[in-house]
């Protein structure tokens, strides 16, 4: 929509160029890769134990140090954590998420049987390698 610019002067000549209305418009629905940002990002959240964090109010080191002054990524006790702890392990679960998404994934090639069994190996040696990490830093933190 276009407005003719107003003039009151009449000798003088009036220029010829029109003024165009901005228009602001919201968009009606969010986009879906926003909504999954958003999704993934409180289930990391959650995963890497802020919601536990926050319920414990506990004070949030991001690394701790050990008596002669070495730095230490792994509480020594259950009932609380680092930060960078908290932020490995998330990591640690949500890849091992996507490693079982590839079972999922491999049941998609259906007519082919071999690209399916490799996908499907591959997730097994993937979800076997990361519950053996977690393991690990589960045995680390109980001092196992």
């Amino acid at each position: 929509m276009t407005k003719r610019l107003p003039w009151i002067l009449p000798g003088i000549r009036r220029p010829k160029f029109n003024l165009h209305q901005i228009t602001f418009r919201i968009p009606t629905e969010i986009p879906q890769s926003v909504w999954y940002f958003i999704v993934y990002g409180i289930i990391f959240y959650i995963f890497s134990g802020g919601a536990y964090d926050i319920v414990n109010k506990d004070y949030i080191a991001p690394l701790g140090s050990g008596s002669q002054g070495q730095p230490l990524f792994v509480y020594p006790a259950t009932q609380a954590q680092f930060l960078i702890e908290g932020i490995v392990a998330g990591f640690i679960i949500a890849f091992a998420a996507l490693s079982l998404y590839l079972f999922d994934y491999a049941t998609r090639f259906t007519f082919d049987v071999n690209s399916a069994q490799k996908i499907e190996v591959i997730a097994s040696i993937f979800v076997l390698i990361w519950y053996v990490v977690i393991v690990l830093l589960y045995k680390k933190k109980t001092g196992g």
